[in-house]
């Protein structure tokens, strides 16, 4: 079976290069040539390290091959899956731009019999827009929507916790049953309406539950409690789970806050509030700034003060910074006139080209040097063995404000530091 990737993102390679693994033959395209060049030279335009090892792999063995063509690429492609993003706009409304046009060149480029498979995130008003360009008889059509987490691309493409396709299409479901027959998961066939939802509120559930515990925490910073024991409490719950009730300063990233914005406006145009959601979005969007409050508290005005923001991903184990919240920390407290001082194992040279501050840097050290206050804003596990009686000895002041509630507040009081975390005594 001959299959064809349209988008090389974490979606796209993950998805194609799990299935050269399964021993299929996988051809990548992409408009973007010097993103191509790259992965024919075994080398990912983004940090994900099981994904890179295994793409040097499946490229030393013939497995997969890149093009920048469309024609050439998609020539005898017997299933097509289309993993272009699908980003939105300020409003909620989804930028169907690419993905319309993706549906486009297929038409004009292909004939013969071919299974169209839409893995990218549309909503049901995108996804009859797909289907009507691509309506001749020879597209057969399916919604399988990706489930993938950042970090762990391959180990959640490989080893999915389900499988959910949504055709009306015979040869379609017939194909995909094939194709996945060798993945061992729990498979969901459906119609296309519902595997879009069951993505859409996968993604509103999880931030639902973020939003939940975050308010949580903030009632419990209130009143002095300690929100490490009360998550511990809901999630031995079985009704509730563990997954997902650490509080902090909010979610980021490309998936969570776009398709929870992205369903309540397509919902509101259908008639139906999704109040749950909206709520869960908004709370969200303020939550970062507890760290504002929490700086001022200590510090009072910020102006002039000499703050390290630590994290600048929006999350660890990855260098991506799309919606990430610490970048909505540094906006607030360059408007307040605080001198910032940015740090990041990975994404610093990224953000080095976004944000002119006095310091980007991957050195902790160098970027705690002579601060008032650091924020922990990204959940870097390697921030734990950092040697912070240094990093104190390299201070000005003593203050950390923990947005992530990683790091031991008691061992940090014991070293000299002021430690404040989210919901914590």
């Amino acid at each position: 079976m001959n299959i064809l990737i349209i988008g090389v993102g974490y979606v796209g390679l993950a998805t194609g290069i799990s299935l050269a693994i399964k021993g299929y033959n996988v051809r990548f395209y992409d408009k973007n040539k010097e993103k191509i060049t790259l992965l024919k030279n075994g080398k990912l335009p983004f940090f994900e390290p099981k994904l890179q090892k295994t793409l040097i792999e499946s490229l030393n063995d013939k497995r997969v091959i890149f093009f920048d063509n469309f024609k050439e690429a998609i020539a005898n492609a017997e299933v097509v899956f289309i993993c272009v993003g699908t980003p939105i706009f300020k409003n909620g409304d989804t930028n169907s731009k690419d993905i319309e046009k993706v549906a486009m060149e297929i038409k004009k480029n292909k004939q013969g019999k071919t299974v169209i498979v839409i893995r990218s995130t549309v909503n049901p008003k995108v996804y009859n827009s797909i289907k009507s360009i691509l309506s001749d008889k020879d597209f057969h059509l399916a919604v399988n929507p990706e489930f993938l987490r950042e970090g762990k691309a391959l180990d959640d493409t490989l080893n999915p916790s389900r499988i959910v396709v949504g055709t009306d299409d015979k040869l379609a479901k017939e194909t995909l049953k094939k194709l996945y027959s060798s993945f061992d998961a729990p498979k969901i066939f459906t119609d296309p309406i519902s595997a879009i939802l069951i993505k859409y509120a996968s993604n509103s559930f999880l931030a639902v539950k973020i939003s939940f515990i975050n308010e949580i925490a903030n009632l419990s910073d209130k009143l002095g409690g300690n929100i490490d024991d009360i998550a511990k409490g809901l999630g031995l719950d079985p009704r509730i789970g563990k997954d997902f009730l650490k509080a902090g300063i909010g979610f980021g990233g490309s998936c969570l806050p776009k398709d929870a914005k992205n369903i309540v406006k397509y919902a509101k145009e259908t008639g139906i509030n999704l109040d749950i959601i909206d709520a869960a979005s908004k709370l969200n969007d303020k939550q970062y700034k507890v760290v504002i409050r929490k700086l001022k508290q200590y510090l009072g005005s910020l102006n002039g003060k000499k703050i390290a923001v630590f994290g600048l991903s929006f999350k660890g184990g990855t260098d991506d910074l799309r919606n990430s919240v610490s970048f909505r920390i540094i906006s607030d407290l360059r408007r307040a006139g605080a001198i910032l001082k940015l740090h990041d194992y990975l994404a610093w040279i990224k953000a080095k080209e976004l944000v002119k501050v006095t310091l980007v840097s991957n050195d902790p050290y160098l970027v705690a040097e002579d601060t008032d206050a650091i924020v922990i804003a990204t959940d870097w596990n390697e921030y734990l063995n950092e040697d912070w009686k240094k990093i104190k000895s390299l201070m000005k002041g003593n203050l950390i404000i923990d947005g992530r509630n990683i790091l031991d507040g008691g061992l940090l009081k014991k070293i000299g530091f002021t430690y404040e975390g989210i919901g914590r005594k």
